[in-house]
C-alpha cells in the first residue's frame, strides 16, 4: 500500500504540474455556478430552476447537475493518465519498476479521484454558503450529498482510467471514457420507452437511481454505496488487468 501511496504523490503532483488541471477547475467551478443560480436543470419530465427563480434553500439542482457533468469532465482529468504514458513510452519503463500492476492502478486512482473531489468541494461548499446566507438550508443534506458524491465520483474515475489504458491517444482516451459514462447517465432517459421487464434493470443500473433519489436529497442508503463500489471494483480489476496483459507482452 505504502507503494501505491508513492504512485498516488507523482500523480497528484503531475495534476497541477500543467495548467490543464486549473483550467478545467475554473471552467467546471463557474459553468456549475451559472447553472445552478441561472439556469437550473431543464432535462427530464420533472426540471428543477436555479436559485434566483426557485428560491429554494437546498443544493439539489446542483447535485441534479453532476452525474452529467462529472461524465464530461472526469474523463477530461483522467484521458492522459495511462494514454500519455503509452504515447511517450513510459509507460514499458514503468512497468519494469518494483511495483505491481494493481499499486500503479491504485495510485492512478486515487490520485485522480482526490483531484475531482477537490472540484466538487470547492463548487459545492462556497454554493452552500451563499445559499445558507440567503435562506434556511439544511447543512445536513450538503455532507450527505457529498459523501453520495464520493461513491458517484470513485465509480466515474476507475471507469474512466480504463478508457485512458485502452488507447495511447488522449482524445480517443477522452471520447472512450465518455461514451462510457454517458451511456450509463442515459440509462434512467430511457426507462420510459423501454418494456415493462426491462425498465427496472435499467433503473437500477442507472446513477442517477444512486445519488439523485438518495443521497442527493440527504438520504444514505446501503444499496448506493454497493453499486458504486461494484462500478469501482470493476473499473480497477479491468484496468489492472489490461495493464497485467501488456506487462506480460
Amino acid at each position: 500500500m505504502s507503494r501505491a501511496w508513492t504512485v498516488f504523490r507523482r500523480e497528484w503532483a503531475a495534476y497541477f504540474a500543467s495548467p490543464l488541471a486549473f483550467v478545467l477547475i475554473g471552467v467546471f467551478v463557474l459553468v456549475q455556478a451559472a447553472l445552478f443560480f441561472y439556469i437550473g436543470y431543464p432535462i427530464g419530465p420533472v426540471p428543477l430552476p436555479g436559485l434566483w427563480d426557485g428560491g429554494q434553500a437546498n443544493l439539489l439542482t446542483l447535485f441534479t447537475w453532476l452525474p452529467l457533468s462529472l461524465a464530461l469532465i472526469i474523463p477530461a482529468l483522467t484521458m492522459g493518465a495511462w494514454a500519455e504514458e503509452r504515447r511517450a513510452g513510459t509507460e514499458e519503463l514503468l512497468l519494469t519498476y518494483p511495483l505491481r500492476p494493481w499499486e500503479w492502478v491504485l495510485g492512478k486512482f486515487l490520485a485522480s479521484w482526490a483531484v475531482v473531489m477537490l472540484l466538487v468541494v470547492m463548487v459545492t461548499v462556497p454554493l452552500a454558503i451563499t445559499v445558507a446566507n440567503l435562506g434556511d438550508l439544511d447543512w445536513s443534506t450538503v455532507w450527505v450529498g457529498l459523501v453520495g458524491a464520493a461513491g458517484l465520483v470513485a465509480a466515474y474515475t476507475a471507469l474512466a482510467l480504463c478508457g485512458s489504458a485502452l488507447t495511447h491517444e488522449q482524445l480517443v482516451a477522452f471520447l472512450l471514457s465518455t461514451l462510457l459514462l454517458g451511456s450509463l447517465w442515459l440509462l434512467r432517459m430511457l426507462v420510459a420507452y423501454a418494456p415493462a421487464s426491462l425498465a427496472g434493470f435499467l433503473e437500477q443500473a442507472s446513477p442517477q437511481a444512486h445519488f439523485l433519489d438518495t443521497a442527493a436529497r440527504g438520504v444514505l442508503v446501503a444499496a448506493d454505496a454497493i453499486y458504486f463500489l461494484l462500478w469501482m471494483g470493476a473499473g480497477l480489476v479491468w484496468n489492472t488487468l489490461l495493464l497485467e496483459r501488456r506487462r506480460l507482452q
